[in-house]
C-alpha cells in the first residue's frame, strides 16, 4: 500500500474514532432509571453499555492516530489487527450477548446504539485493507 493511502485511511480511522466518541454525547443513551424490589432506583442497561463504549473509543482514537507514525509493515498490521478487535468489541457489547441495551424498539439508545455499530463497521473495514495492504507494496521473503 503507498504510503499515501496508508496515511488516507489513518486520516479516516482517526475521524471516525472522534465522531465515534462524539456522537456517543450527541446521541446519549437513555435516562431513564429502573425501580428495584427494594424502592432503589438504578441506570438502564444501555447506561452501563454506553459507559463501557467510551474506553473503546477512547482507545481507537490512540490506535488510529498512532498509525500515523508507523512505518515498519508488522507494527501496521498489528495496529490494524488491534482496531479491527476494538471494533469488534465495540459492537459485541451493544447486543445482549455482552451488555446490550433496551428492549424497546423505541428507546433513544436503539438510535445510539445503530449509530455506533455503522461507524464501527466502517472502522473495521478501513483496518482490513489496511491489514491486506500494509507492507507498502513491498514482497517480503518468507521467514520460517
Amino acid at each position: 500500500m503507498s504510503s499515501k493511502l496508508w496515511q488516507i485511511l489513518a486520516g479516516f480511522a482517526t475521524a471516525l474514532s472522534l465522531i465515534l466518541l462524539a456522537g456517543m454525547f450527541v446521541f446519549p443513551p437513555c435516562s431513564g432509571l429502573i425501580e428495584t424490589a427494594a424502592g432503589g432506583s438504578v441506570p438502564m442497561k444501555c447506561h452501563w453499555t454506553f459507559r463501557a463504549e467510551i474506553p473503546i473509543a477512547v482507545l481507537l482514537i490512540l490506535a488510529a492516530a498512532g498509525q500515523f507514525f508507523l512505518k515498519e509493515p508488522k507494527l501496521r498490521r498489528l495496529s490494524s489487527l488491534l482496531i479491527i478487535a476494538l471494533g469488534a468489541a465495540g459492537i459485541a457489547i451493544t447486543t445482549d450477548a455482552v451488555i446490550g441495551i433496551c428492549m424497546k424498539a423505541e428507546m433513544a439508545c436503539h438510535t445510539t446504539a445503530l449509530f455506533c455499530r455503522i461507524v464501527y463497521g466502517l472502522l473495521i473495514l478501513a483496518a482490513g485493507i489496511q491489514l491486506l495492504n500494509a507492507d507498502n507494496g513491498r514482497r517480503h521473503k518468507r521467514e520460517f
